[in-house]
């Protein structure tokens, strides 16, 4: 059994009980050498004789899978998608253009927006929007139509995604909480940094998981996830603190390995933009609202799940 394959249905049980016998692994020596080495195996043997592509959007974790894939002398397409203006765009066609990478992208218009919203409203399970699922939903129906987006660009059967990078290498603002004042997150404890990264990939399952399992199933594609290979996972718990985060940075260790593969410090440094920010989708919902009349971006997703 691995996380890092999204073509499969594991149960949240399963799942669970997963991340807790690879976190429980000890004494293993960890290094930005090891962790790379680990990617490297994962990514060579999953793209053996398969069509496949690199969901691109020019931050650290993305870019060192370009990389890693460019390095191996695999041949792929990276795929980008957003709004007029978007970061992610602007981001993936500089570093496509520093390494030679073969970018495909696509500037989505309002309504087209709207139409692959629609598309993944009809794939994902409703909800009944509340106060307490509503950040939970929209973040899934985003990146759901970023992902759907990129995938239907190009006839690859498989794509590589940098998910669970920031859930291993402490690369979410509830990190810095867990070395410093702990506190609360959308309601919960936050424990320490380890803990935390346990208790946000088993969220996975439900905020990732089943989310690119519908989607990339919905068009007869598969996403992969290299970071959350085993190997990857086990490094990565065995990472002391300092080697993720400190109070200027986090993901220290992604960015010095990235800086390692040549990624120039424009990309290797770049901080996290979540896929609905630097695509632009969010910014595009708030404008659909707009359009349609709602002040608010919830009424205008409650009206499209009604539709």
């Amino acid at each position: 059994m691995t996380l890092s394959s999204f073509s499969k249905d594991i149960s949240k049980v399963d799942w669970d009980t997963h991340v807790d016998n690879l976190t429980n692994i000890r004494n293993v020596v960890s290094t930005k050498e090891n962790i790379c080495l680990s990617l490297k195996k994962k990514i060579s043997e999953s793209v053996v004789g398969v069509n496949f592509g690199v969901l691109l959007s020019g931050g650290v974790d993305s870019s060192i899978i370009a990389k890693i894939c460019k390095d191996l002398g695999k041949s792929f397409r990276c795929f980008c998608v957003g709004i007029n203006g978007s970061k992610d765009i602007l981001y993936a066609q500089k570093i496509s253009d520093y390494f030679n990478f073969d970018l495909v992208t696509k500037e989505f218009s309002l309504d087209e927006v709207e139409s692959i919203l629609r598309d993944v409203i009809d794939v994902l399970p409703n909800p009944v929007i509340k106060e307490d699922n509503y950040i939970e939903y929209i973040v899934k129906l985003t990146v759901s139509a970023v992902n759907l987006g990129s995938m239907r660009l190009g006839n690859e059967e498989l794509f590589l995604s940098g998910i669970g990078a920031e859930e291993l290498f402490a690369g979410y603002d509830r990190h810095q909480k867990a070395v410093k004042d702990r506190g609360t997150w959308r309601g919960l404890e936050i424990g320490d940094l380890k803990q935390e990264s346990v208790n946000g990939l088993k969220r996975m399952h439900n905020l990732v998981f089943e989310r690119d399992r519908l989607i990339s199933s919905h068009i007869s594609k598969s996403i992969l996830a290299p970071y959350l290979a085993d190997d990857v996972i086990i490094q990565a718990m065995n990472t002391k603190n300092s080697q993720k985060l400190d109070s200027s940075s986090n993901k220290k260790i992604l960015r010095r390995i990235a800086q390692d593969l040549g990624i120039p410090s424009e990309f290797s440094n770049r901080k996290k933009k979540g896929a609905q920010y630097g695509s632009g989708f969010d910014k595009a919902i708030l404008k659909l609202a707009k359009m349609n009349g709602f002040k608010f971006k919830k009424r205008y997703i409650e009206s499209l799940l009604r539709s």
